[in-house]
């Protein structure tokens, strides 16, 4: 494969959520699953799943080729106040699958978080990243670096 691929770009919901579980197991084991593991997934229960789905300003759109999916992006409208006065479009997660990287899928996904920029009136798209590769791919997106950061994270403390 080289150059450019004929995707589509899909947002997920319940309807399709199930292949998309697919890529998620994907991405997380390295290897797709079977045709047998595919089969039974589809049959599995994403209640929860769907709950989050439906949280307003969450939006994950994927990219479809060949009838799988391949790519994903995962965005929050974050409604912002004081000198801000409206929102942004914060990039929570891009991934594509190894083989299809450097073919134009996630500038094509990017897109999407720009679409939803302007449809939310939304002031700026933001995201955090430490690959470089990627921040080329964000920079010829039109971002920008405009600081360091660093990524923390932790749960409830009852101690807090």
């Amino acid at each position: 494969m080289s150059g450019k691929l004929k995707i589509t770009i899909e947002r997920i919901n319940k309807n399709n959520y199930h292949e998309f579980n697919d890529m998620v197991y994907w991405r997380i084991n390295e290897v797709e699953r079977t045709t047998e593991e595919k089969r039974a997934s589809k049959n599995e229960c994403f209640e929860d799943v769907y709950k989050e789905l439906d949280h307003q300003g969450f939006y994950v759109y994927a990219a479809k080729y060949q009838d799988k999916y391949i790519a994903w992006i995962s965005l929050m409208y974050i409604p912002k106040i004081g000198k801000w006065h409206k929102g942004m479009i914060y990039i929570d997660e891009l991934w594509t699958a190894p083989e299809f990287r450097r073919k134009g899928v996630a500038y094509e996904l990017m897109k999407k978080a720009f679409e939803l920029q302007s449809k939310t009136d939304a002031i700026s798209v933001r995201l955090y990243t430490h690959n470089p590769v990627a921040q080329k791919l964000y920079e010829k997106c039109g971002l920008e670096v405009i600081g360091e950061a660093v990524f923390m994270e932790g749960v409830y403390n009852n101690d807090l």
